[in-house]
C-alpha cells in the first residue's frame, strides 16, 4: 500500500467502529420480533387472537350459508360455532404467537397470553355468530 500508515489506520479504525454499530443494529433487530415488531406484547397478543377469531367468523359465515342451503346441518353448526371455531381459532392464535411472535435470539418462549386469547376467541366468534341472525332477521 501507498498510503500513509496513520490514515489507513484510522480509516481501519472507522470500519471497524462502523461495523460495529452495525453489528449492534443486527442485534437490537434480532430481539424484536418478526410479527408486529414495535407492538407491546399485549397488544400483539389480542390482535393476534381477534384476527384469528374474525377468520373463524368468517368460516361460520360460511357454515351459515352451507346450512340454509342444506350442505350442513344445524348440530354441527351449532357445535362448530359455539365450541370448533372458537377453539381453532385460540390454539391457531397461540400457534401464531409462539412461531412469529418470538424474537431471533429470545432465550425463552414469549408471552402468548393464553387465558385472554381464549377469552377473545370464545367470545367473538359466537358474538359474531349472533349478530349474523339478526342481521339475516332484520333483513328478511
Amino acid at each position: 500500500m501507498d498510503g500513509d500508515p496513520a490514515v489507513v489506520l484510522a480509516e481501519t479504525g472507522r470500519l471497524v467502529d462502523e461495523a460495529d454499530r452495525l453489528g449492534q443494529q443486527a442485534e437490537a433487530l434480532a430481539q424484536r420480533p418478526a410479527l408486529l415488531p414495535t407492538w407491546s406484547p399485549t397488544a400483539r397478543a389480542v390482535a393476534v387472537y381477534a384476527g384469528c377469531a374474525a377468520v373463524g367468523a368468517l368460516v361460520m359465515l360460511v357454515l351459515v350459508v352451507a346450512n340454509g342451503i342444506g350442505v350442513v346441518d344445524g348440530f354441527t353448526l351449532g357445535a362448530l360455532t359455539c365450541a370448533g371455531l372458537p377453539l381453532i381459532s385460540f390454539v391457531a392464535g397461540w400457534l401464531i404467537l409462539g412461531r412469529w411472535g418470538r424474537p431471533a435470539l429470545a432465550s425463552t418462549d414469549p408471552p402468548r397470553y393464553a387465558p385472554l386469547g381464549f377469552v377473545v376467541c370464545v367470545l367473538l366468534v359466537p358474538l359474531a355468530y349472533c349478530v349474523t341472525l339478526l342481521l339475516f332477521r332484520v333483513v328478511r
